[in-house]
């Protein structure tokens, strides 16, 4: 490989770079974070989770926040006292349209 290869592999490299930080900086919450939040969760360890602080959401009882995509997908969490009981999602996990409460997961022994 010469020279002129290897430069040019390296400004491919970058430009593909720059590209994937780009895509990634439109998304606030991936389909890996919606999976590590758990109820029992304060909001503040879920904001560490997702590195953003998310959107109050106007609700009948508790607390509710959402984290959406800019191509409309989102996840919010739902809390009572302070602490996550509830955790839904719409548009990260394929095809699935909106995941099953996950705090019957968390009741399991």
């Amino acid at each position: 490989m010469n020279y002129t290869n290897r430069r040019g592999g390296l400004l491919g490299a970058a430009i593909l770079s720059v590209t994937l930080v780009a895509c990634a900086a439109d998304q606030i919450v991936t389909p890996d974070e919606y999976t590590r939040l758990m109820p029992g969760m304060t909001l503040v360890q879920v904001q560490q989770v997702v590195g953003d602080q998310g959107q109050p959401v106007q609700a009948i009882a508790g607390q509710v926040h959402r984290w959406q995509n800019q191509d409309g997908s989102f996840a919010q969490g739902t809390f009572l006292a302070g602490r996550a009981v509830d955790f839904d999602q719409e548009g990260l996990m394929g095809s699935v349209s909106k995941s099953k409460s996950k705090s019957k997961k968390s009741r399991r022994r």
